[in-house]
């Protein structure tokens, strides 16, 4: 796996266990529970090495939060289409405007009338192949931006997921817990929503750029 997939499944598990510890020990009472409970055993030790070893279960726990940011992504992007089909794309990977679909389209060469509906796999071969191969350094941006896009999503979903879960197995909601949780969700929201848009206006732009002419020998 390379590293930058492997970082965003790292993540995510550990913000969640850091929220429900944050949540834990901003409480009296379960403060008092967790304490007791890491004084007695090793737990916290084993801990910090899976976490450290990138285990099975964090790596799991990366997976789970992943696929749940992108299903969320997906149908929001989905119905967004459906109400506007005409002005919204259908694709959160993959948001070009007409004007751009259009040019990318005719850089790739594709037959037929250009299709919407293959808006995300004209954007995927357009950056994997045209990019990588004629503009290497803007596909990595691309793929660094994408990249911090998903970390964010993906943080975001763990912490929610945080504040869930925790009543359930005996954290309590309180106003330092949440608020702090809320803040930095609200944080990672904005950085989330600039790394997408930055994504697709690079897209955008760099579909507007004549094709390199192939160098005469």
């Amino acid at each position: 796996m390379d590293e930058e997939r492997r970082i965003r499944f790292l993540v995510s598990p550990a913000l969640f266990v850091a929220s429900l510890l944050i949540g834990a020990l901003s409480d009296p009472t379960a403060r008092k529970f967790i304490v007791d409970i890491l004084e007695a055993s090793d737990l916290s030790k084993s801990l910090i090495e899976l976490a450290a070893g990138g285990g099975v279960v964090v790596f799991a726990g990366g997976y789970v939060f992943g696929t749940i940011t992108v299903f969320i992504a997906r149908v929001f992007f989905w119905c967004r289409h459906w109400l506007r089909p005409c002005h919204w794309s259908r694709f959160h990977e993959v948001a070009l405007s007409k004007e751009s679909f259009l040019q990318v389209w005719k850089r790739l060469d594709a037959p037929g009338e250009p299709d919407r509906s293959q808006e995300l796999f004209a954007g995927a071969v357009f950056d994997f192949d045209v990019l990588r191969k004629d503009h290497e350094h803007v596909h990595r941006w691309l793929l660094r931006r994408w990249n911090g896009f998903n970390i964010a999503a993906n943080s975001i979903c763990a912490l929610i997921f945080s504040l869930l879960v925790g009543p359930w197995i005996g954290v309590p909601w309180n106003l330092t817990w949440c608020l702090s949780v809320l803040i930095f969700a609200g944080v990672l929201g904005v950085v989330m929503f600039l790394a997408w848009y930055d994504t697709m206006q690079m897209l955008r732009f760099m579909a507007s750029l004549e094709a390199k002419k192939p160098k005469q020998t």
